[in-house]
């Protein structure tokens, strides 16, 4: 049989985990061991909400570790699209300014107008063909 031997009234105040388990056991009045498992109730719920918070940020965690392991594959075809477009820009500098540029001679407002326009330019000139 219990013993319910403490007949002292908690008055509000605000029990430890282990206060309530003794409340409970121990108190002598029904208003106090109400108070005191409805005290223990609500440091379950308090508990169980930063579980909850817990369990959502490990969840949103595990969303942007996933997101980052993905991100290797990206990177490495942005270096290969970047890989191109340095080929595609070599070409063109070649095309303009090298090799398989041709000069054209303006020697008046006419020539720019009319008369001396550039034929054309080639990027597909292969610096591996020369």
């Amino acid at each position: 049989m219990a013993n319910y031997f403490d007949n002292s009234h908690i008055d509000g105040q605000k029990l430890t985990p282990q206060q309530i388990a003794d409340a409970i056991r121990h108190k002598k009045f029904g208003a106090d061991v109400r108070e005191a498992m409805a005290q223990g109730l609500e440091y379950c719920m308090t508990q169980a909400q930063k579980v909850d918070k817990l369990e959502q940020d490990l969840s949103n965690l595990d969303k942007r570790v996933a997101s980052l392991e993905v991100l290797p594959n990206e990177v490495t075809d942005i270096k290969e699209r970047i890989g191109t477009i340095n080929k595609q820009i070599d070409k063109l500098n070649l095309a303009v300014f090298g090799d398989g540029a041709t000069a054209v001679s303006i020697d008046n407002q006419n020539d720019i107008n009319n008369v001396k326009k550039a034929k054309g330019i080639s990027i597909d000139y292969d610096n591996d063909k020369r």
